[in-house]
């Protein structure tokens, strides 16, 4: 009887040791788990609803910020994954607060040069500031009110910094 606590302890041991080394080579050359790897980010959807603002902090407090849309490849992923997990809309890391009209990726304030905003989009109804993308729009992006809820996509660097095939 004592052996076999030995060997189920052992298993045990072995099983949790594995794991950890994992979980560590994930960190250390790829994406942390529950992000998603796309070219040479790591992508993680949050099914919290928070404002906007809330949405930059808690990307922040992950050590990455509101998904910021270069090109169409990466629209079309961050759209399968919103599909993938059920989310109707997400914030996503571009604003038109500091000036009117002009919108930027926060908190660089690198000026935004893809967009996939739907038609009559942005039209700055009651003061809306705040990129969002969602279902009602087919996908495509919008401006909203910052106070609003949504889940969001927050997005940092892969740390391997190589795209993954496939």
């Amino acid at each position: 009887m004592n052996s076999l606590i030995v060997t189920q302890t052992t298993g045990f041991s072995m099983t949790l040791i594995i794991g950890c080394i994992l979980f560590l080579l994930d960190i250390a050359f790829g994406c942390p788990p529950g992000w998603t790897t796309f070219n040479t980010s790591c992508y993680h959807l949050s099914l919290e609803e928070e404002s906007w603002m809330d949405s930059m902090k808690m990307c922040e407090i992950h050590g990455a910020y509101l998904v910021h849309v270069n090109s169409a490849s990466e629209d079309t992923f961050t759209t399968n994954l919103m599909v993938t997990n059920g989310a109707g809309h997400a914030w996503m890391g571009g604003s038109d607060w500091t000036v009117e009209g002009m919108w930027v990726w926060e908190p660089e304030g690198e000026l935004i040069q893809y967009s996939n905003f739907a038609g009559g989009e942005p039209n700055n109804k009651d003061g809306q500031n705040c990129l969002k993308k969602g279902i009602s729009q087919h996908y495509h992006w919008n401006d909203q009110d910052c106070d609003r809820l949504y889940p969001y996509i927050c997005e940092t660097t892969n740390k391997d910094g190589n795209p993954v095939a496939g």
